[in-house]
This record gives C-alpha cells, sequence and structure tokens, in this order.
C-alpha cells in the first residue's frame, strides 16, 4: 500500500491542556479508540515528530476561538495571527470577516 510515502513525517506543535495547562506531546496525547492504530503506525514507525523549538506563549490560541472572533467582529484576533494572514483575512473577506461589522463594534 503506497497510502504513505518513505519520507512522509508529520510534525506535532505542542498544545497546552486548556483545563490543565500541561503542554500535550506524540508522548501524552490521548488518542480516539478508532485512531489509534493509526497513531500506533506512525509514532513507533519514526513518522511522528514533536517540534521541540515551539514559543510558548502562543500556546494559549485555539483556531476556533480565533474564528469565532472573525465571524461575530470581535477585536483582538489579528494579534493571534501573523500580520499577513490577518491581512489576506481582511482583503478578502474570509472567515466571515466584515468591514462593516467591526467598524460598528469599534
Amino acid at each position: 500500500m503506497k497510502l504513505f510515502f518513505k519520507d512522509l513525517k508529520v510534525y506535532l506543535y505542542p498544545l497546552k491542556g486548556q483545563e490543565s495547562g500541561e503542554i500535550i506531546t506524540s508522548e501524552n496525547l490521548k488518542v480516539h479508540p478508532r485512531m489509534k492504530e493509526l497513531y500506533k503506525f506512525f509514532k513507533y514507525n519514526g513518522k511522528m515528530l514533536d517540534i521541540k523549538d515551539y514559543d510558548p506563549e502562543i500556546l494559549d490560541i485555539f483556531s476556533r476561538n480565533v474564528l469565532q472572533m472573525i465571524s461575530e467582529g470581535k477585536d483582538g484576533w489579528e494579534e493571534m495571527i501573523p500580520e499577513k494572514v490577518a491581512d489576506i483575512i481582511k482583503d478578502h473577506s474570509l472567515f466571515g470577516y466584515s468591514k462593516r461589522r467591526f467598524i460598528k463594534n469599534a
């Protein structure tokens, strides 16, 4: 089966548990039972690598929260993502972004 190429790697950026504050990596990640065998395949065959050089300051940023802020017209989401990405979202009115909504909420 050629589903996964020989040089395929999956890189995991750590996650900070919202309730526990624990840093979650491939070593302590809880995987849904249906995904367990696939996870073990990647992990034990060296296909999954933890990113070690990460920025702990951004571990509290969750994409679902940023998307919700954008779609609801709330301020502050721009500081959570790279400036160029924010510019693209604004220029193309992505994810429900509306200039009028942000002007009205200002």
